[in-house]
């Protein structure tokens, strides 16, 4: 067998033919370089494999430091794995990373073409790259949103008494329902009536639109998949590490068309240890953020999202669980829509529902949203706010509105809402990640105000200009965000305070029995709340439990006290937005016993039985 280019050369380093001939077969099949395979399949070490080129090409091979040129744009380095070095400092023009077709573009022009020109492994020049731009980095993952547009931005300046407005604002509301005044009384719960009417309107027609798990498109060939990056943003996770680096290698894609970027911050020795000790995958890179505020997860993503080469692009956080054909579905799903389609949320489960009574309604929420509203929604045309994780991407699409807001708690929600604002489309991708909800009342109310908070940060954002918005969306999509945005903001800080007065007022007031037409209006209002909206709270979650196969639980009788929660958060959450805006609430994971397994951690002994299998086919 002929072997590539790319790889023929390694028969003179010691690499044997059979090896040669796996990675030759494997890269016609997939349709990248024989290299790449040899490499992602762990098969040799990348380090090995760069120094053999070099010796090839009779050029310096860069292992640790090198001076890159002052001034130099990171991203084009980025792009093309070419920078220029420092010619003061160095004795080559030129350091480059190459791969697949560029290694044969360069043996192809030999020594001559190789001359002043240093090569390096991939990550090395990602690491090298990094730390020569690392103060350009860093302001582009904080700011690259706000200098683009500001008023995109949660850190708007003219956002910035928004925060106290919205308190001044939930007090007034707060005062007119539990005022004594029957004019201040009924102007207020004709505001709430309005406003909760919008909210289950919009759901109640989401849930009547949710169709069911529709046949998904036809599978693409190996060699029609696209390269994929996949970012996991971790803080303090060292306890899953292990439990995670198992989750994504259960992934059913070709590695040498898959890329990990794992984003620890500076200080995270902790889990950049773990990682290491669980077997980081040749496929896996540990990117240290660069030092800067704020310290969220967006701008942690920010940080990744130049380092990206995959046409497409998900989010994993530390203690996701995905189904293994979830990248396949998304490509396939992308390959079959329109070009303008920029994201595909995947369903989101929680599967520890049962080790407490708060992760019990946590799955039955995850259940009535990504298995009924956001299809209903998605099917519908119209916006939807993401989940915080296993979002899939066009990646250039993805770099187009300028990635996620780093100032924003909740970056999928906004990021979502502003796909829809810049024409681009949100669709539901019908495969399941698996999460872990948290189990004790510390943990939930700081996840649940902070989703909160962040959900206040981006209506704020989102009513910016909201004639402009209407013309670029259309009314009915902005009916709909606006909508949805915010019952789920001023359902809980005023459902509690409005659900007492109307059962006040059906027990003890005339809400039955209407003396005059304004008061029958009234009475008409609140009693199309209280029957509608406990059609839209009941119907998707009951749907949402048979279509993830829930079972209800005599746990259920504890539903008021966990709206009444729910409300305790939302209240925490406006209090925060006051005083801490931009401060991300850590929700703490730890690993679950059934999938703490140690089989399968480390991945120098999967690439031993690869290996072994590519030394015995024939």
């Amino acid at each position: 067998m002929a072997w590539p280019p790319e790889i023929a050369f390694l028969a003179a380093e010691g690499v044997g033919p059979d090896l040669l001939d796996h990675a030759a077969r494997r890269a016609r099949f997939q349709a990248v370089g024989a290299d790449e395979v040899l490499i992602a399949e762990g098969l040799i070490e990348e380090s090995f494999y760069y120094r053999a080129l070099a010796r090839r090409l009779n050029c310096a091979c860069v292992e640790r430091a090198a001076a890159l040129a002052p001034g130099f744009d990171y991203r084009a380095a980025l792009r093309a794995s070419v920078a220029r070095a420092d010619p003061k400092r160095e004795n080559f023009d030129w350091l480059m990373a190459p791969r697949g077709r560029e290694v044969r573009k360069l043996l192809a022009l030999g020594e001559a073409g190789a001359g002043r020109v240093a090569i390096c492994a991939p990550k090395i020049f990602s690491a090298l790259v990094r730390a020569a731009g690392r103060h350009a980095l860093s302001i582009d993952a904080s700011f690259a949103l706000s200098r683009a547009d500001s008023r995109l931005s949660a850190n708007a300046p003219q956002l910035r008494w928004s925060n106290r407005l919205a308190v001044l604002f939930a007090l007034t509301v707060l005062a007119g329902l539990l005022a004594l005044s029957s004019e201040l009384l009924a102007f207020t719960s004709l505001f709430l009536s309005l406003l909760f009417l919008a909210g289950i309107y919009v759901r109640l027609c989401a849930f009547a639109a949710s169709p069911a798990p529709a046949k998904p498109p036809p599978p693409l060939r190996e060699r029609d998949l696209p390269t994929y990056t996949i970012i996991a943003p971790m803080y303090r996770e060292a306890g899953v590490a292990a439990q995670f680096l198992r989750a994504i290698g259960a992934l059913d894609y070709p590695r040498a068309k898959l890329e990990l970027k794992i984003v620890l911050e500076h200080d995270d020795t902790e889990t950049a240890r773990a990682l290491r000790a669980a077997g980081l995958p040749p496929y896996a890179e540990i990117v240290v953020a660069p030092r800067g505020a704020p310290r969220t997860k967006p701008r942690a993503l920010n940080v990744a999202l130049p380092l990206a080469r995959g046409r497409l692009l998900t989010i994993f956080d530390a203690e996701d669980r995905p189904e293994p054909g979830q990248l396949r579905a998304a490509a396939a799903a992308f390959a079959a829509s329109e070009p303008s389609l920029a994201c595909l949320q995947a369903r989101l489960a929680i599967d520890n529902g049962g080790e407490s009574w708060l992760s019990y309604f946590f799955a039955l929420g995850y259940a009535a949203l990504f298995d009924v509203i956001n299809p209903g929604l998605a099917a519908l045309g119209l916006p939807l706010p993401l989940g915080g994780t296993s979002n899939h991407f066009r990646t250039d699409l993805l770099r187009r509105v300028v990635g996620w807001d780093a100032w924003n708690v909740t970056e999928d929600a906004d990021l979502g809402l502003r796909f829809a604002r810049l024409g681009y489309g949100v669709g539901m991708l019908a495969a399941t990640t698996f999460e872990d909800a948290p189990t004790d009342l510390a943990g939930w109310l700081g996840q649940r105000s902070r989703w909160m908070k962040g959900w206040m940060q981006t209506l704020a954002v989102f009513l910016r200009r909201p004639r402009k918005q209407v013309r670029r969306i259309g009314p009915v999509q902005n009916f709909a965000a606006l909508s949805a945005m915010t019952s789920l903001v001023a359902g809980p800080l005023f459902g509690p305070f409005y659900i007492v007065r109307f059962i006040h007022d059906l027990c003890c007031g005339d809400l039955l029995a209407p003396q005059n037409p304004t008061r029958l209006a009234f009475a008409a209002l609140s009693l199309g709340v209280g029957l509608f909206g406990l059609a839209a709270l009941i119907a998707p979650m009951i749907l949402g439990m048979k279509r993830r196969g829930l079972k209800a639980s005599p746990l259920l009788v504890l539903g008021p006290l966990y709206l009444l929660l729910l409300s305790v958060a939302a209240w925490r959450a406006l209090w925060e937005w006051t005083r801490r805006p931009f401060v991300w609430t850590k929700t703490e994971h730890v690993a679950r016993r059934s999938h703490a397994a140690s089989d399968a951690t480390n991945f120098p002994a999967k690439a031993s039985a690869i290996k072994a299998r590519a030394l015995s086919t024939p």
